[in-house]
């Protein structure tokens, strides 16, 4: 994986856990936030699983899916 997707990578999961700190204390969430932090999710996941040609361990790749299902799937289920 080149070195510049991977630094957008760790800031776009930072940012994320930053932003389940700043609006988790708020009592309401709109939807779209969580929908659009799942489609964010959903792109960064593309574009790091798509660095890999080789069969690596892609942890980066891993842990965005994560988000994207776990947003995304709160956001339309839940919120």
């Amino acid at each position: 994986m080149s070195k510049p997707f991977q630094i957008a990578s760790i800031i776009i999961i930072v940012l994320t856990v930053l932003w389940f700190f700043i609006f988790g204390i708020d009592k309401y969430t709109p939807q779209w936030q969580y929908l659009a932090a799942g489609g964010i999710h959903f792109l960064m996941a593309i574009v790091i699983n798509r660095q890999f040609v080789n069969a690596q361990y892609n942890y980066l790749g891993f842990i965005h899916i994560i988000f994207m299902i776990a947003l995304g799937g709160y956001g339309y289920f839940f919120a």
